[in-house]
């Protein structure tokens, strides 16, 4: 019963989890359940850690490149763009339509990308997240886009 309960509590907290957004340079972490991955996760927290994704272009072309990404994409919903700083967008799996909230934010001080992938809806993202991130490091690194 304890256990149920608990796993109970941690669906709840993904849910639930900190809202989206860039609070004081830094995007918002992630809930304890690992559907959810960050680049500014803690730092220690291998559950959730990601690397930030560096590129070698401009900050506006790197923006340019993801932004182009999400508006040609299918099952993708721009719920927020502030040009050349930051995309929150909702991905909507294929089959299922599950939600998956992801933010990208492009501080300027760095030439690197912050990103955070969370599966809205499930305890577990089955390394999704992960692959999403991957995606986002492969478009920003491809040459002549």
């Amino acid at each position: 019963m304890e256990a149920a309960l608990g796993i109970f509590f941690i669906c709840c907290m993904s849910v639930l989890s900190p809202f989206s957004g860039v609070d004081e340079g830094e995007l918002r972490g992630c809930p304890p359940s690992p559907n959810c991955v960050s680049s500014q996760s803690m730092k220690y927290n291998f559950i959730h850690k990601v690397d930030p994704i560096s590129y070698t272009t401009s900050r506006e072309i790197a923006f340019q490149r993801i932004a182009k990404y999400f508006h040609e994409s299918e099952n993708i919903y721009i719920s927020e763009e502030k040009e050349g700083e930051y995309i929150r967008i909702i991905f909507f799996t294929k089959v299922f339509r599950f939600p998956d909230r992801v933010e990208v934010y492009f501080p300027e001080s760095k030439n690197e990308v912050q990103v955070r992938s969370q599966s809205i809806i499930g305890l577990w993202d089955v390394f999704a997240n992960r692959r999403r991130v991957n995606r986002f490091r492969e478009i920003l690194n491809e040459e002549g886009s």
